[in-house]
């Protein structure tokens, strides 16, 4: 399976468990995706734990870098798939972000962000490490008191396509 240029397939063995890990962990649902762009051919993973600090909060976050694409893909190949409590969530998943619309995506309604290059103002902003989303497209929901997000970098149709992709591969493991 492919979406925009870019092979997507199941997570390496052993990536539902990290999930399930970090859900304990956290306490809360994280977002466990069953489809994920490869990295040198090869599947992915957490290496090791998705949980992380945020700020002042551990969160869910999975960061891939360097994904495999078709060679006229844009240079900058990075995604991130994350998750939050809510109520400890910053008022938006990246700072600056310029809403570009809704979308329903495997039964979810899903706000999508444009978020803007870095600069000092928005450098001010940043509370919640949600600087890592930086010139990325994001798509965010909140359920069961839980913030759900997926961004890729760059703003670009394909790069929606990749997103919409994951996020209708996402199976939300419980704690």
């Amino acid at each position: 399976m492919a979406a925009a240029g870019v092979p997507l397939a199941q997570p390496a063995t052993g990536f539902r468990r990290e999930c399930e890990d970090a859900a304990s962990s956290l306490g809360f649902a994280v977002p466990c995706p069953t489809k994920l762009p490869l990295v040198g051919g090869k599947p992915v993973d957490c290496s090791g734990t998705c949980v992380v600090t945020g700020g002042n909060d551990k969160i869910f976050f999975l960061n891939i870098e360097g994904y495999d694409a078709a060679p006229s893909s844009q240079a900058v190949r990075h995604m991130i798939v994350e998750a939050r409590e809510v109520d400890r969530a910053p008022p938006s998943p990246c700072a600056g972000g310029t809403p570009t619309g809704r979308t329903t995506i495997a039964g979810r309604e899903v706000a999508l962000l444009d978020c803007p290059p870095r600069t000092a103002e928005l450098e001010r902003q940043i509370m919640h490490g949600e600087g890592a989303h930086t010139e990325h497209i994001l798509g965010y929901w909140d359920e069961k008191g839980v913030r759900e997000v997926v961004s890729v970098h760059g703003a670009t149709e394909a790069n929606t396509l990749l997103l919409r992709q994951v996020v209708a591969s996402i199976e939300i493991v419980q704690p």
